[in-house]
């Protein structure tokens, strides 16, 4: 079979369709184990460098990076960010880190290295451990290169402290095969998943270039570099005032700089919203910047592609416009959307991405300044006050830069004048959600307003009759203690995805079993949750996996309702690991509301879903005193996190683990990874309240205690 399927593999379009359907056969039996995993994995790679892969060929590669985390100072081009001197963690010395540039067919090997020294105090108090996950890429076949610690695997100790207990191997080797592992064309990033590191630089961009055209024309410019990857930035990785907006590394700050006291950076960090306090900037030398801001060179009359990421760290959106140009959103989340013209500005939450097409005008100033790519955030949400803001260049044959300008810390210049048509507002706003342009509505490109993600569609159409063959609908309302339900995530010392056999005690959550229409649910809660505001658990929602080569059960799907229920809370960005969900359902209400609500407004048929071609994504905002329904398909199995991508929500437990399947019947692969339920990492998981052997502090946690041995 497997001479075969190689002959077959280099037949015609018909034989590789063949070859596609046969490879699902092969790759999707509960003996995950079969040597044939997949057709085109027998076809020989060539490796290459990773550096080599941004020219696209017509034969597959195995593109190989090297890839290590340090610690350093912000002291070297590269790396300087807005300036200023402080510890920064960078991979290969740069930030953002290297950018990952690979093609359609291409397997993406990262052999990485935690090259971290000496301590680096986070914010979180988290340690100098480390992971590496590759962010929007599914990893149907190695769900062990998720990189979550605990979660996918033990944290990756820094060189020279390895350890039995790690079950890893060194150097770890994260990656994925696009064709196999749900890792289609689009706009992705990588970044670490421990504590606050991707807040003091460990992020990066990452990019599968399309080897035909789709629907990126020929006339248009798809170049990789054209891609702004968006951060806030902090005094430093102790003091989380946020001081300035980097893109693509690079910012500046003027004469003034926010500083702020303890009240206000808890706001801020809880998502509240806080107004910092300005103070001269003693490290502004006008005539002596050591950063310059980014630069786009193009050229008049034609259409170029430009990818945006929100590398966010906090509760901070931002919205991006381009001076004297508007724009097409043509993709969000690496999916492929129906183009929304003539667009105004973007917004972005944290770990959210956007494709746009941005026409290049013949009529410009050749003796003129370069246009502004505005880049703008408010600390103070939702009310649009106290603002950061940064910009990117983008220039024109013969303009000119002025290399002395700096934003003011008013940010004079980047009110946008009526009429505006906005993609993607923050959903904070009652007025504004009623008042949004609908599907088909915005169509029009006149048409001015609001465009949210529900009324957004995907160009290829999703069988009405597949989304909705359903397993099983769970709710999960957010409140004011940050958590879902009320349960606060903790990690057990051996990862979830290596327990073999599931170490179960000390779940909650819900354990959903059989085939749909016939699945079963059972909750299970701790006894101490009925009595405590919250209570901190291994937060597990069990669903049945759905293999491919079982023909009654390929489109076996969960429904989850997210709820935010409170007026002045956080548009909590929710974040599913191991794919994309489609979103059928958004609302919001001019009141509070809860989940028994939503539940009862649903049985009475007040809560609308859209199955004609829903949008996909892997992180979406949900609306205070709202709703978002979205629906995950079950053919992945493994242990996947489901969280809220603001930093310090997920590090203080807004969190849980999506199970799909389970180890015992090998529905799922560990790869190079120990399994054993008996055998703890070395570095044992944070827990949200502290203690008992470590202590990992952050805002507004529990008083916590520990022993310790004399002398």
């Amino acid at each position: 079979m497997q001479l075969s399927l190689r002959y077959l593999s280099s037949r015609s379009d018909e034989w590789k369709a063949l070859v596609q359907k046969l490879d699902n056969l092969l790759c999707n039996t509960n003996e995950r184990k079969v040597k044939v995993c997949c057709a085109r994995e027998t076809v020989p790679k060539k490796t290459v460098p990773g550096e080599q892969c941004d020219i696209c060929t017509d034969y597959p590669r195995k593109c190989v990076f090297d890839f290590k985390l340090e610690m350093l100072k912000s002291d070297a081009d590269g790396r300087r960010a807005d300036g200023r001197l402080r510890s920064v963690l960078a991979y290969n010395g740069t930030i953002p880190g290297p950018p990952i540039v690979i093609c359609e067919g291409d397997e993406l090997v990262v052999n990485f290295k935690n090259k971290i020294t000496g301590k680096m105090t986070n914010m979180d108090g988290s340690s100098s451990v480390t992971t590496l996950h590759f962010h929007g890429i599914r990893e149907k076949t190695r769900p062990w290169s998720d990189g979550v610690p605990f979660v996918s695997q033990c944290p990756i100790t820094p060189e020279g402290q390895s350890h039995p207990k790690n079950h890893n191997p060194f150097p770890f080797p994260y990656g994925f095969n696009t064709d196999v592992d749900g890792a289609p064309a689009g706009t992705y990033w990588y970044h670490s998943h421990v504590g606050a590191q991707r807040t003091n630089g460990a992020y990066g961009a990452l990019i599968i270039k399309e080897k035909g055209t789709s629907i990126i024309k020929k006339n248009i410019i798809d170049d990789a570099s054209n891609t702004l990857v968006l951060q806030e930035w902090y005094e430093s990785s102790t003091n989380q005032v946020p001081v300035s907006l980097l893109v693509n590394g690079n910012g500046r700050i003027g004469e003034l700089i926010n500083t702020g006291d303890d009240e206000q950076i808890t706001a801020h960090l809880k998502g509240k919203g806080a107004c910092f306090n300005l103070t001269e900037n003693k490290h502004f030398h006008p005539d002596n910047f050591t950063t310059n801001y980014t630069e786009f060179h193009v050229k008049p009359g034609y259409q170029y592609r430009f990818r945006v990421i929100g590398a966010i760290s906090q509760n901070l959106p931002l919205r991006l416009s381009i001076e004297n140009h508007t724009f097409t959103a043509i993709a969000m989340d690496s999916r492929n959307i129906q183009p929304v013209t003539n667009l105004t500005d973007l917004w972005l939450a944290a770990g959210e991405r956007y494709d746009i097409l941005v026409n290049t005008t013949e009529e410009y100033d050749q003796s003129g300044m370069a246009y502004k790519i505005k880049v703008i955030g408010y600390t103070d949400q939702p009310d649009n006050h106290c603002p950061l803001c940064t910009i990117a260049w983008l220039k024109y044959p013969k303009q000119y830069i002025n290399y002395t300008h700096v934003t003011d810390s008013a940010c004079t210049g980047f009110h946008l004048p009526s009429p505006l048509r906005t993609l993607n507002p923050v959903p904070n706003k009652y007025t504004a959600w009623k008042n949004r342009i609908k599907y088909p509505h915005w169509k029009y490109p006149s048409t001015i307003g609001g465009i949210f993600i529900a009324d957004l569609r995907e160009p290829k159409s999703k069988s009405k009759s597949t989304i909705t063959n359903l397993a099983n609908t769970q709710y999960i309302e957010f409140d004011g203690n940050i958590t879902f339900n009320g349960l606060r995530m903790s990690y057990p010392p051996v990862p979830f995805l290596l327990q073999d056999p599931a170490d179960k005690p000390d779940r909650c959550g819900s354990e959903c079993n059989g085939q749909p229409p016939s699945t079963k649910c059972t909750t299970k809660n701790p006894a101490t949750c009925a009595a405590n505001e919250y209570c901190n658990c291994q937060h597990v929602v069990k669903e049945p996996w759905a293999p491919v080569k079982v023909p009654w059960a390929r489109d076996w799907w969960v429904e989850i309702v997210l709820v935010n229920n409170n007026e002045g809370a956080a548009a909590h960005p929710i974040h599913q690991h191991g794919g994309w969900y489609w979103v059928v359902g958004e609302g919001q209400f001019g009141c509070n509301i809860n989940s028994k609500f939503i539940r009862q407004q649903d049985k009475i048929n007040n809560i609308p879903r859209n199955f004609d071609n829903p949008p996909a994504k892997d992180t979406i905002q949900v609306p205070p005193r709202g709703y978002v329904i979205v629906r995950t398909k079950l053919d992945n199995a493994g242990t996947w996190i489901f969280h809220c991508h603001i930093n310090y929500h997920v590090t203080i437990g807004m969190a849980m683990v999506l199970q799909i399947g389970e180890l015992k019947h090998q529905d799922w692969s560990t790869g190079p990874l120990t399994r054993n339920v008996n055998v703890p990492c070395e570095t044992p998981p944070p827990p949200p309240g502290g203690g008992p052997t470590t202590i990992y502090w952050f805002y507004g946690m529990e008083n916590a205690e520990r022993c310790v041995t004399p002398g």
